[in-house]
């Protein structure tokens, strides 16, 4: 007997056996209405479908079938495939989707991936061959992932945008509160009292004259058949809306006065919040502290439970505790942020390397892209070949072969299957001016990262750690230790390249911003590694 297997206790690590079958699941989606002439549902089920059988897939389930949004993954359809991929008796090796930006297009997608990975399951795009086995192909999925997200930013810029501007003429462009509706008359909008408004007057009326807190307030609403909760009645005294002021993320902490109907004085209305300040009766949103904005971000390392944050309130000192029962870890909020800082700063991104870095992963990605434009080139194929079609029917359409009713029958056809056809290659390729705008958004935080950690406040720390570190970072109680789980993809390449940058002399910095050079460290990291130019 080998002597070695005696230490089989001590080892560490597992090795990872990943099951590939033939068995899959389809998901489709389009965000909205409007969508559902363009990229319908029925070309993404066709699509996959094809797919599933010119690789012999084998689908069992298939979601979707409704539109709903990517910007959230509370969707009812995409929650029950994932129920199904971890209860199904079946081994679910892939999820077909028709493009990547159909699976989702927010902060999480490079999570979610990274999770149904560990499952075993691959996200494969039948639009967008990539190969998700190797570290590059993986990479390259993330960074399609952080494009889509990139691009649905700044979608909201532009609409926020519009409603500010809006906003500032006095216009409530969104849905009014409870005790309001919205009346069009001729082409013009406009946000009146209904008749709810008379019984959330009385409210108003008995917070400032009695004093009544929420709960006295709701069961008095009860007598009039009103079921408002106490979350409800919390949102109606404090929303300065019905005083005639608008509040509005748009508004970037401005208030304007608004055109709308007033159901109350300001006076009223200050005078019930100044009773909410000074009794602190009724529900009150508390506003959290930067100083604990690792709570629930950082996991204990003991028991692998997140930990909770809390001020303590006879010395105003913050703390981040474990609530597991047994578990003594209990910490100073400033000194595990001073560690947490220290772990970012690893991942500082020289300034001065800045323009270097963004050369080379700008040529990095599209070194990598060019495997798309190659798969591209199919589908231009069919392009062609449905130009030949139109153009032949509608020679046959002025030679009188055909009658004018089958002539546009089938040259719409053909027009849409070759519109959607070249949509679809357009959407598929990045626009560099596109990916130029992402990288020096992403450079502008990694180079900052720590400073704006550090001046942030809570959800702008929250923002920026889920951002760089979406798998969180633990804390050791008996080192005194954090430790990062995960680190961002961008922020890890953009680190290590800064730091290889840190390396080279004058001469060789002059020199690796020459074209071969560029192309050679652009090729190494598409296969994983990067090699010094020398």
């Amino acid at each position: 007997m080998d002597n070695n297997q005696l230490f089989k206790t001590f080892a560490k690590g597992k090795k990872l056996f990943q099951v590939i079958t033939d068995d899959c699941v389809i998901y489709t989606r389009v965000s909205g209405a409007k969508q559902m002439d363009g990229l319908s549902l029925e070309t993404q089920l066709k699509g996959t479908q094809e797919y599933a059988k010119r690789h012999k897939l084998i689908i069992r389930e298939h979601f979707g079938g409704t539109y709903e949004s990517a910007q959230t993954d509370e969707r009812k359809q995409f929650q029950r495939m994932i129920k199904y991929l971890k209860t199904s008796k079946h081994k679910i090796s892939k999820i077909l989707v028709y493009s990547l930006e159909r699976f989702s297009r927010n902060e999480n997608s490079i999570w979610l991936s990274s999770q149904l990975r560990k499952l075993g399951t691959e996200i494969v795009s039948v639009t967008q061959p990539i190969d998700t086995t190797n570290p590059a192909g993986i990479m390259q999925q993330k960074m399609l992932f952080l494009f889509g997200e990139f691009d649905n930013q700044l979608r909201r810029q532009k609409s926020m945008a519009g409603v500010r501007e809006r906003l500032l003429t006095g216009e409530w462009c969104a849905k009014p509160p409870v005790g309001y509706d919205i009346l069009r008359t001729n082409g013009v909008r406009k946000i009146i009292l209904n008749e709810q408004s008379k019984i959330i007057k009385k409210i108003f009326f008995w917070k400032q004259d009695e004093r009544l807190p929420n709960q006295q307030i709701h069961q008095r609403l009860l007598n009039y058949k009103v079921n408002f909760g106490l979350r409800r009645i919390g949102e109606i005294l404090t929303n300065p809306f019905y005083c005639g002021i608008m509040i509005h993320k748009a508004l970037e902490g401005e208030v304007l006065e608004g055109k709308h109907e007033k159901l109350i004085t300001k006076e009223m209305f200050l005078k019930v919040n100044g009773i909410l300040a000074e009794k602190k009766l009724g529900l009150q949103t508390r506003k959290e502290r930067p100083e604990i904005a690792l709570k629930r971000f950082m996991k204990c390392e003991g028991c692998n439970q997140p930990m909770r944050g809390y001020i303590a309130n006879s010395c105003d000192t913050p703390y981040y505790k474990c609530n597991t029962a047994g578990c003594k870890c209990n910490r100073n909020a400033n000194e595990v942020n001073e560690k947490f800082m220290g772990l970012a700063g690893r991942y500082d991104v020289n300034v001065k390397y800045a323009d270097l870095i963004q050369h080379q992963l700008k040529n990095t990605f599209t070194l990598m892209n060019k495997s798309i434009e190659e798969n591209q080139k199919a589908t231009k194929s069919k392009i062609e070949d449905l130009s030949r079609k139109i153009q032949r029917i509608e020679e046959r359409y002025i030679l009188e072969e055909i009658s004018g009713e089958l002539y546009n029958k089938y040259k719409q056809k053909f027009e849409a299957e070759k519109d959607e056809i070249e949509g679809q290659i357009k959407k598929n390729k990045i626009e560099m001016s596109k990916l130029d705008d992402y990288i020096n958004f992403s450079l502008d935080l990694s180079v900052n990262l720590c400073k704006m950690w550090s001046s942030g406040d809570y959800n702008q720390r929250q923002e920026l750690q889920k951002t760089f570190f979406p798998e969180g970072i633990t804390y050791n109680r008996n080192k005194d230790q954090c430790r990062i789980v995960e680190v961002n993809e961008f922020l890890q390449e953009s680190a290590k390249l800064s730091g290889d940058f840190g390396t080279f002399t004058p001469n060789q910095l002059k020199k690796s911003t020459h074209p071969s050079a560029v192309a050679v460290r652009a090729e190494s990291r598409a296969c994983g590694s990067l090699s010094i130019y020398n």
